[in-house]
Order: C-alpha cells, then sequence, then structure tokens
C-alpha cells in the first residue's frame, strides 16, 4: 500500500465506510484520513487465497469453528482509530463487527500479509505494531512473493508481550503456524507462482 492521501478532509469511520461503498478503489482508514491502496500482482493474489485455501482446509478437517476471510474484509483498530484489508485475516472466536457492519471485524485471532516492495517496511513496522493493539491478535504472518521465504510472529506471552518468531525458506520447507496448529509446506503456498527465485 503505497502512503498518499486522497485529500486533506478528515472523515469519521461511518463516512469512511458509506465512501468505500461507492469507491470503485479501495482505501485504508488512517485516524480520519484516506489512503489509496496500490492493486496487487497476480502473485500476491495467488499467494493469499492459496494460504487461504490452506488454512481452511486444515481447520475444516480439524472440524475447527474459524472464519477464513480474504482482503475483502477490514479489519478495525480501535487503539489507533485504523482500518486495514489484511490479505488473510483468521477469526476464531465469535466475530466482532464494528458498528454492525458485516465487513468490518475487531477480532483477528491470525493475520497474513503477503510482502511487496512497496509495503514491506510498512507491514514489518507501523503496521504490526497497531495490530498488536488489538487484545485478540496472536500471530503475524508475513509472506515473499519473489522467492519462498515465510516468517511468523507468535504471541508466545500476551501479558509480557513475548513473541516467538520462526522462519522458514526454500521450496523443501515448512511452517507451522503456532496460534492454530497449523502447518503449512511452501511448496503447496508457492504453487503457480511465476518467476520465484529459491535460492536453496
Amino acid at each position: 500500500m503505497k502512503v498518499t492521501e486522497v485529500e486533506e478532509k478528515l472523515y469519521s469511520f461511518e463516512q469512511y465506510l458509506a465512501f468505500e461503498q461507492q469507491s470503485e478503489a479501495k482505501h485504508e482508514f488512517y485516524d480520519g484520513k484516506l489512503i489509496p491502496m496500490a492493486g496487487g500482482t497476480l502473485n500476491h493474489s495467488i499467494i493469499a487465497n492459496m494460504i487461504g485455501a490452506l488454512v481452511l482446509n486444515f481447520l475444516l478437517s480439524k472440524n475447527r469453528d474459524c472464519q477464513v476471510a480474504n482482503s475483502d474484509l477490514k479489519v478495525y483498530i480501535p487503539r489507533t482509530n485504523r482500518g486495514v484489508y489484511p490479505d488473510v485475516t483468521v477469526i476464531c472466536d465469535e466475530p466482532q463487527f464494528y458498528l454492525g457492519s458485516p465487513s468490518v471485524i475487531t477480532n483477528p485471532q491470525l493475520i497474513v500479509e503477503v510482502l511487496s516492495t512497496e509495503t514491506e517496511s510498512y507491514d514489518r513496522t507501523t503496521k504490526f505494531e497497531n495490530y498488536c493493539s488489538i487484545p485478540s491478535f496472536r500471530e503475524y504472518v508475513l509472506v515473499a512473493q519473489d522467492r519462498p521465504f515465510i516468517e511468523a510472529f507468535y504471541l508466545h506471552d500476551p501479558e509480557t508481550q513475548l513473541w516467538k518468531i520462526s522462519r522458514a525458506s526454500g521450496l523443501e520447507a515448512s511452517i507451522t503456524l503456532l496460534s492454530l496448529g497449523c502447518e503449512l509446506k511452501l511448496r503447496e503456498v508457492y504453487r503457480g507462482v511465476k518467476g520465484l527465485v529459491d535460492k536453496n
């Protein structure tokens, strides 16, 4: 997502939701400001959809009562008054909808972001910090799209904010999403991705 303001006008979140319903393009909400989102690549879309499908299939196989959503679902972050579109969101408790909107939830458990050159720094810092203010948030997964590489940040101890970091590199590697107990094989995550560089 490129941080380019639409205009100086400040919106309430309710006004933002109304604006977004009429807009052809997606925007994230930053404390009153609307920030346009850059369009994703084909590889970005393939990876995000594949992870969502793999996680959903795992949860169904375990009869887990969780929902897996794509980037059409917004997550609202009350502490910083922000609304964002994660690439994949997993909710394992009863969904909590902000302002009664079925398109905005406030209680994600796991969030996946597929990185790009433009968004990587933001996803790793400011966006992660904002997600960490959500009480239900337990795991953050960052996925490269130019090489088979995944990082998972798991909140091992919420009281002390101790995070456990796992990394997997190469198509023969796998990584376990600890908040779900779900193992992802990178060869499956990156199936169909073109131009992938695998140095392992």
